[in-house]
């Protein structure tokens, strides 16, 4: 049970310190249904989530290491959109009915990401926090 502590520290330790840079952009192909027919190929960093031409001014609120996703149990980085927004995207679609609040993304494997988008509420802590609109996977 320690080493399971451990190596999910360490995985937590690996996810921040591969997303905290602000100069470090991700590129992320879409890999669910959701991703591909609303978001598309995403460009992702701490203070950006760039997709279909919009872009969503984020901010980190906090790096967690356990976010109930609707894929298992990940440690997760949420961040706050600064500017809340729904502008359309792909195929006319947007993520919320409302403007998008929080984001939650969370490496599922190792070239692979999910994200999960609510449009209000409290600081998400998992797929079942109040205001989730949609979750999307990508892969590099």
């Amino acid at each position: 049970m320690k080493y399971l502590s451990i190596l999910a520290g360490l995985s937590f330790l690996a996810f921040a310190s591969n997303t905290t840079a602000k100069s470090s952009v991700e590129t992320w192909q879409p890999l669910s249904k959701t991703a591909l027919s609303i978001t598309g190929t995403i460009k992702l960093s701490p203070t950006a989530l760039v997709t279909a031409g919009q872009t969503f001014p984020l901010r980190v609120a906090a790096d967690v290491q356990s976010y109930n996703s609707d894929l298992g149990v990940f440690p997760a980085r949420i961040l706050t959109v600064t500017r809340p927004m729904n502008p359309m995207l792909a195929n006319k679609n947007t993520l919320c009915s409302q403007p998008v609040r929080w984001v939650v993304v969370y490496r599922t494997g190792k070239d692979q990401l999910g994200m999960a988008v609510y449009q209000d509420g409290p600081q998400p802590r998992g797929v079942d926090s109040p205001g989730l609109c949609g979750t999307f996977n990508y892969v590099r």
